[in-house]
């Protein structure tokens, strides 16, 4: 594998040029350069598995920003911070005179030695984009989808270091933190549907025939009508974590949930 970075991709954010490269990476699949035209020293470097943690973290952040109003002229806003073995990333969101500013600082490296790196992003909806565009290409080409299954019998989709986890936003949905099984959680050929088919039909089906009680448990609680019931199906979502990281499925906001009820998992 080539130890030189090729440049794979321009955006103009607002005003600001940024360069996206990359060079394949046994350990990771590929490794990302991220870097301001104008000042070659403000760039960040990200394996590609955890970019695409780093990409639903950006939404979270978008979705903060866009229910935070009304906004303050200057202050801080958000903040996300992704931990791994090889470097810290800290991602702070704030406004100036109104206007939108992420700050991305990676620290603590093993791949980069040195002072901590950033990059200042003038719009993150738009650097959001481009970086999930490029991640999705490239973890379509350098990753592969692989179905691992444990001692216990529990099988799980894997693409490099993270695991694919199942949730939901609707409540009472088997897919939230009233109804956990982690075999719904974790279940690859659902994963495989979401991801690759995206079809609800062929989703709702699968679920009736593998989870037949539950669905029907499920149905009668919600108390929707029959036709009613595909709107479930087109909210179910995946998210990649992690190996190893615990997780637990939170309640959407609004209800209670207690620290005896929470379950955690670990993907």
């Amino acid at each position: 594998m080539s130890p030189y970075f090729s440049l794979c991709k321009k955006a103009m954010i607002r005003s600001k040029e940024f360069e996206f490269y990359y060079k394949q990476d046994a350990s990771h699949g590929a490794i990302l350069k991220i870097a301001e035209k104008a000042i070659p020293a403000n760039r960040i470097y990200v394996p590609l598995d955890v970019a695409i943690e780093l990409c639903e973290r950006l939404e979270l952040l978008e979705q903060l920003y866009q229910e935070f109003r009304p906004l303050p002229e200057n202050g801080q806003l958000g903040y996300q911070e992704i931990v791994e073995a090889e470097s810290t990333y800290k991602l702070e969101l704030s406004v100036r005179r109104y206007r939108q500013n992420l700050l991305i600082t990676q620290s603590k490296k093993r791949l980069t030695r040195g002072p901590p790196d950033n990059i200042n992003i003038p719009d993150m909806s738009d650097f959001r984009r481009e970086l999930a565009e490029l991640v999705e290409h490239l973890s379509t080409n350098c990753l592969e989808l692989l179905v691992e299954t444990d001692e216990s019998g529990l099988s799980r989709m894997v693409r490099g270091n993270r695991v694919a986890v199942i949730y939901c936003p609707v409540r009472p949905w088997p897919w939230t933190h009233s109804y956990q099984r982690q075999q719904l959680l974790l279940d690859p050929q659902l994963v495989g549907l979401i991801l690759v088919d995206r079809n609800v039909d062929r989703i709702r089906h699968y679920c009736e025939r593998v989870y037949p009680d539950l669905m029907l448990d499920t149905y009668v609680d919600m108390d929707y009508d029959h036709d009613e019931w595909s709107v479930f199906y087109e909210n179910l979502k995946v998210r990649w974590i992690r190996r190893g990281q615990q997780f637990r499925i939170n309640e959407r906001p609004g209800t209670l949930s207690l620290k005896h009820e929470d379950q955690w998992f670990t993907a």
